[in-house]
């Protein structure tokens, strides 16, 4: 995630995150987190939410500090054994997958089944609003706040669900078309155009999601040399024309003009 000044963010697998300068010149691991850091957001106080993907837990980190805390291991009262990536949208609501039920988030993937859930944290209650999804993994939510979109890895497909006004989600429905096992979607965002980035590991790619819901290759790196296994996408810069994208194995982040401004997101406004 990038931050109104432009330092970037990143989640850091050995329990920390990353704060790099909007340059690249500095880089500084914060905090102790344990577990493995996956998904991040910002707040508005420019807090980092982080899911954590092995200590099963949501956790908020002061960047000036260092230090958290826990925001959430239980969702209607059952473990959020594997949190992949929160979405905070503009009435403080947390949004947030859980990718699978069981313990280690590997065994979902070696053994798909629909076991994952979205679930929110919102006026100090922890609830699932989706079941049954299928390695619930990014999360995004439109301009309007009309719908949350989850990816399903493993179904390698977006759904999405209509928000009420109460906050509850309605029928979940389609999103696109099917991408095949080879474009298995990962991190998800959109643009102010409306369309949907769509981040694939498998295939080293990005792709879009128009609004009128074709899907577009927009970026493939085949050998894996600059894109490698991407998982997620955020915007930034002056005018939210970069992309910044979050690479797994590391040890960068891969960035490229886009031809639309990224959706603001609740700490860039």
């Amino acid at each position: 995630m990038v931050a109104r000044d432009g330092t970037i963010w990143a989640a850091d697998g050995r329990g920390a995150c990353m704060r790099i300068a909007a340059d690249g010149s500095r880089e500084e691991r914060i905090g102790n987190l344990g577990g493995q850091p996956n998904g991040i957001c910002l707040d508005a106080e420019g807090r980092i939410i982080v899911a954590n993907i092995a200590a099963g837990s949501v956790q908020r980190l002061d960047p000036t500090t260092g230090r958290h805390e826990v925001l959430a291991t239980l969702a209607s009262g059952r473990p959020t054994t594997t949190p992949n990536f929160p979405f905070m949208d503009r009435q403080g609501r947390l949004w947030v997958s859980n990718s699978t039920s069981r313990a280690h988030f590997m065994d979902a993937v070696h053994a798909p089944a629909g076991d994952g859930f979205l679930f929110r944290l919102a006026g100090g209650r922890s609830e699932i609003v989706a079941d049954d999804l299928w390695f619930a993994n990014g999360v995004a939510i439109d301009a309007g706040e009309r719908h949350v979109y989850v990816a399903e890895s493993m179904k390698a497909r977006v759904t999405r669900f209509p928000i009420r006004a109460d906050g509850s989600l309605g029928a979940s429905e389609q999103y696109g078309p099917d991408l095949g096992m080879e474009f298995a979607p990962d991190g998800i965002a959109f643009d102010e155009a409306g369309n949907l980035w769509v981040v694939c590991p498998g295939a080293h790619a990005l792709g879009v999601i128009t609004p009128a819901g074709a899907w577009e290759i927009a970026v493939r790196d085949p050998a894996g040399s600059v894109l490698n296994l991407p998982t997620n996408i955020c915007f930034g810069g002056p005018d939210r024309r970069t992309a910044y994208i979050g690479n797994l194995p590391g040890p960068s982040l891969p960035t490229f003009r886009v031809p639309h401004a990224g959706m603001a997101l609740v700490h860039q406004l």
